[in-house]
Order: structure tokens, then sequence, then C-alpha cells
């Protein structure tokens, strides 16, 4: 086992005052040192390095902490908004050279929003860890033992982060969610556990009312899959059935002339992206032969517009004598008990 280092001896080698190293330490500060070679006074000089040395290095500490903070934070949020917004810029530009009305995705309000939400977290998450190291940073110049307080703080994370997964995890799940913009409030969504228009969306939870009138709070972290149905356009389909005894030519003529009837009407070519197209037979079952026909319009405007539609396609086929359902079958009357 290797002797204890004398402190005379380290100061006689580095040519120090042996009084002075137990005042002021083995690497004494400039403040400590000039007081006790002023006063020889231990106290002095130990309250020249604690109420000089060590605040004006802390408050160092904390200035270099301040501009670090601040340039970080407008870096990442700078990143993250180029990051949330490449997606927007990109179809701007494609949208420039080749005409999309129906894919187009602009950099609205709502997409300066979510941006905006990803960049406020981003920063006050860089300020936490920034702040962080400098209080731990402060405390090692006070020569404050960190272990004990790291200890309990890592007991205490440890215990909060059990507590709290499912918090965390929600979080994370949200974050994602926001980032990569895959629903926003306005639109009709389907997750699984809830389908319906969104209400609302923070990092925690997402709030969809339901056709019914529910409004589903849906934790972030439950949500294993998002079906947007309004993003960039919205397709509907009507379903036409036509009796066997119909004369299916004769009808595609009437549907085509309903949906052209249909395009007409102001509400519905102002959220037309393209003309109602006949997919043709879509399936023949007990009921009759079925014809299909889709609807494209703006996002979420499908629905008034695939009620036009259908009331113009039902409105021509009775203009041409196509029969929708079976021919009624006149019931005899009972004989007489």
């Amino acid at each position: 086992m290797a002797a204890p280092i004398d402190p005379d001896t380290v100061a006689a080698a580095a040519g120090l005052d042996p009084e002075m190293l137990a005042a002021c330490g083995e690497q004494p500060s400039w403040f400590c040192e000039a007081t006790w070679n002023a006063t020889h006074n231990r106290v002095l000089a130990r309250a020249a390095d604690w109420f000089v040395t060590r605040p004006l290095l802390s408050a160092v500490v904390v200035l270099i902490a301040w501009f670090l903070n601040r340039y970080l934070r407008r870096i990442v949020g700078a990143f993250v908004m180029r990051l949330t917004n490449s997606r927007q810029l990109a179809n701007e530009a494609l949208n420039k050279v080749v005409d999309r009305p129906e894919a187009s995705m602009r950099v609205d309000a709502r997409d300066r929003g979510r941006a905006e939400t990803l960049a406020s977290v981003s920063r006050a998450s860089v300020s936490w860890i920034v702040w962080t190291i400098a209080v731990l940073l402060i405390l090692g110049i006070f020569n404050l033992d960190l272990a004990p307080l790291l200890a309990t703080a890592g007991i205490a994370g440890i215990a909060v982060g059990f507590g709290a997964q499912a918090l965390v995890r929600d979080c994370i799940a949200g974050f994602f969610i926001l980032l990569e913009d895959q629903c926003g409030v306005g639109e009709e969504v389907d997750l699984g556990e809830a389908t319906g228009t969104v209400e609302s969306i923070t990092l925690r939870m997402t709030s969809v009312r339901g056709v019914d009138g529910t409004l589903w709070h849906v934790p972030n972290g439950v949500i294993q899959r998002v079906g947007n149905r309004t993003r960039s356009w919205s397709q509907g389909s009507v379903d036409v059935t036509i009796w066997f005894d119909g004369n299916l030519d004769e009808a595609m003529t009437a549907v085509h002339e309903g949906i052209a009837v249909a395009s007409q009407i102001p509400e519905v070519a102002d959220v037309l992206l393209q003309e109602p197209a006949v997919l043709g037979v879509e399936r023949i079952d007990a009921s009759g032969t079925v014809l299909r026909v889709t609807v494209r319009t703006k996002p979420g405007q499908q629905w008034a517009a695939m009620r036009e539609v259908r009331l113009a396609i039902r409105q021509a086929l009775v203009e041409h004598g196509i029969p929708l359902h079976p021919p009624v079958v006149p019931t005899r009357p009972l004989p007489p008990a």
C-alpha cells in the first residue's frame, strides 16, 4: 500500500507555501492566493475563494449555458420546422411543374401550428439538458459531493420511469404522430380504437368525435395504425343495384346521365376534383346486378356530393324505366273460412 502524500512535500516540490495550500487547496485560485499573500489569514483566504472565486466561476458557467441554450434552441427549432415542413414544401414545388390539385399539400395554418408544437417541445428538451448540466457543474465548483445526489436522482428516475412509462410512451408516440403529420384537426380518421373526426391532438392523447357524437379520447401509445380518410382528397363509392330484368346498357346510360346532372349542381361542382367515374359491374348477388360509381372530392366533402349523385342517378333510372327491385307479385285473397 502506497504511503500517503505529505502536503508539505507537495508544497515544497511546487515551491508553494504549505499554509496557503491548506487554506486554498492544491490548485489555489488567483483571489485566494492574492488574499493569502496580502493577509496570511486562512479565514480570509477561504472566504475570498468561496464568496468571490467560486461565484464568479458559477456566473461564467451560467453565462455560457445561457448562450449555448439560446443558440441550440434556435438550431433545434429551425431543424424541426424544416423537417416538419419538408414534405409540404416539396409538394408545392412539384405542383408548380405538374398540375395536381388533388395531391396538393400546402403549408397552411395547421401545418405551421403542428411544426411550432414540435419545435417548442424540442426547445424545451434542449433547455432542460443544458441547464441540468450547468447545475451539476456549479455544484462541482462548490465541491459538493454529487454521488449521493446522483444516486438519489437515479433511484427516483427509475421509480418515476416505472410509474410513468405509459405516459412516456404516449408522449413519444404523439411526438412522432405530429412529426410525420399522420393526421390533423378536422380530418376524418380510423384509429382502430375510434373512428370519426379529429378534434384535438396533444403529445399524450388524440380526441376523435364519432359519427354518433361520442367524443373518444385515445392515448397515442395505444394507436397501432392511423387511417386518414381526408388527406389531400377524399373518395366515396355509390353502389347502384339493378334488377336482373333491367337492360345493363341502358342502365349504364342512365347512370352517366345522372352523373352529368349531378356534376352541374354548384355545390357538387365546387368540391369535385374529377368527374365521378363508373367502374362497371361490382358484383352480382340475390338483390341484382350492382354497378359502382366513385366520387373523388376535396378533403371531407365526399358525403354531400355522394348524396346528390345518388339522387340524380335514381331519377335518371326511373326516367329510363330501369327496374331497381323485383316485380311485386300480387297476393291471392284467402278463401273464406
